[in-house]
């Protein structure tokens, strides 16, 4: 679409004068300077106004940039996860409790949740690159003072920033990929995106726990500042700036251009208010509620993990991120086969009903496996860790949980995005929003949980709650078009993904 070249909401102005020391003009030297300066310049932070279409890269040049920033996405997710085998440690050399340390991953999985709405808009204004970088800078200072931190309060502040760094790369990928691939290829290139966050709740434990057991718990943070430096060597010399805007023509008379706080209050008042309407729709509330519960109940048992192997079978750090891996294992194999299984799902429904007869709606019956698989796994991990029986049993049971896990966020992220063309970013960014600051809070009360009624009661507990929690999805599918229809009647067609960008936050 062509933007309105008397709107300058989104135009950075830069005015640089070179002047020669003796007469006051540019000299013919000075213009080669400036130019080369200019040339290298613009490689670095990228240029949003840049004459060539993303959508006109070779295949290579887009599987290349789909790698970085699937690479950039296992940021987030390995800093959330990566100290977890060292809470005890970490504890006992700071001279706190383990309650205190949840705290550290509360805030982290708050700041997680909100910052990539921040990322998302002022990327849309300036471009994904500057984005990219910035964040990335910040990651890497704040998980250095991470790695230095003598108290508790130094630690939890720094994780809070760290995590607001280490996010970005969720929502940027998503946005860079939805920049440069129509939207029929984009399944395939979505698909390899993710398994960067998938991979890094994977190995994030076991990388941690190694590091820890040899190292002290500072070289997990230490890894961090260096995987962060690591990327951003590789945004800064091959990633391209993917945003394209159409070059306003500025005169230096023109009082209407705004100031730049002006600039980023009206971009950021566009990325909340369609949220806000959202609200309203019943569907993307329900919606947004069984996935909480689910993530919420899932960070109440993390930070058990590894106080329940620690103490019960023995293991040192290495050996409770190894247990992390199973769980890890099972995002990546439930993902596959809950994607699998909810394209079967629609086109057995397509082919049964026919394509205009398929509503949304539908596709949360790819959802049903997790309804027994959750809990299912919650009953496995808790009861034979009370039982003491072999380690291979509660790993048995964190592996079924996860896989029970992506068979009810898959389809359920899909429906959001299916269900609301035009809105999806809005409905996504509030699902993902709100169920990490849910789970923040249930993070802090895991340990003294834990501790007051063993395992087996604490997961029997989590079981029960997951399997009340489905009426959510169910009243979904049963009045989910007829609300979703009163509501689109109501708001109208739709607030435009536009608004917040294409960079829509992870549904992982």
């Amino acid at each position: 679409m062509k933007e309105d070249p008397t709107l300058y909401s989104d135009s950075i102005v830069a005015i640089s004068f070179f002047e020669s020391e003796t007469d006051g003009t540019l000299t013919v030297t000075d213009k080669e300077h400036f130019s080369v300066l200019q040339r290298f310049w613009t490689h670095i932070i990228g240029d949003i106004y840049a004459q060539d279409d993303p959508y006109q890269y070779s295949q290579t040049k887009k599987n290349i940039i789909v790698f970085i920033v699937a690479l950039g996405g296992i940021s987030g997710n390995i800093g959330n996860l990566i100290y977890m085998p060292d809470l005890p440690q970490i504890a006992q050399d700071l001279d706190t409790s383990l309650a205190a340390m949840n705290g550290t991953i509360a805030v982290y999985i708050i700041f997680m949740g909100v910052a990539p709405l921040f990322w998302a808009s002022m990327s849309d204004m300036y471009g994904r690159k500057p984005a990219y970088i910035s964040s990335l800078i910040i990651c890497i200072i704040a998980s250095i003072v991470c790695s230095v931190s003598k108290s508790i309060i130094t630690l939890t502040v720094f994780r809070a920033i760290q995590a607001c760094g280490a996010s970005s790369g969720l929502t940027l990928g998503a946005g860079v990929i939805a920049d440069m691939v129509q939207s029929n290829n984009r399944g395939k290139a979505f698909g390899i995106f993710y398994i960067g966050p998938l991979l890094g709740q994977a190995i994030g434990p076991t990388i941690g726990g190694v590091l820890c057991e040899y190292y002290g718990w500072k070289s997990s943070f230490y890894f961090l500042a260096v995987l962060g430096t690591v990327l951003l060597l590789m945004v800064t010399f091959l990633l391209p700036e993917t945003v394209r805007k159409h070059k306003p023509i500025l005169t230096f008379n023109d009082k209407s251009i705004p100031s730049a706080p002006h600039h980023i209050f009206n971009n950021m008042r566009k990325a909340f208010v369609p949220m806000i309407v959202m609200l309203g729709d019943p569907t993307v509330v329900l919606i947004t509620a069984y996935n909480t519960v689910i993530y919420a109940c899932f960070y109440f048992l993390t930070p058990t993990i590894a106080d329940t192997f620690h103490t019960l079978y023995g293991y040192r750090p290495s050996q409770v991120g190894l247990s992390y891996l199973v769980y890890g294992a099972g995002l990546v194999v439930g993902s596959i086969l809950s994607g699998h299984y909810a394209d079967f799902v629609m086109k057995r429904l397509c082919e049964k009903k026919g394509k205009e007869n398929v509503y949304p709606e539908m596709v949360l019956r790819a959802s049903f496996p997790s309804f027994i698989l959750m809990p299912v796994g919650y009953f496995i991990y808790g009861w034979t860790t009370r039982s003491e029986i072999g380690v291979y049993a509660p790993l048995i049971g964190l592996f079924v949980y996860s896989i029970g896990q992506m068979s009810a966020f898959t389809p359920t992220s899909v429906y959001l995005v299916e269900s609301k063309p035009g809105r999806s970013a809005s409905a996504v960014a509030i699902n993902n929003c709100v169920r990490s600051i849910v789970a923040s809070v249930t993070t802090v009360f895991s340990i003294a949980g834990l501790h007051a009624v063993g395992t087996a009661i604490m997961c029997t507990i989590l079981a029960t709650i997951n399997i009340i929690n489905i009426i959510n999805v169910v009243l979904v599918m049963i009045y989910g078009e007829k609300w979703r229809t009163k509501f689109e009647a109501k708001t109208g067609p739709g607030i435009p993904d536009s608004v917040l960008g294409s960079s829509m936050p992870s549904f992982v």
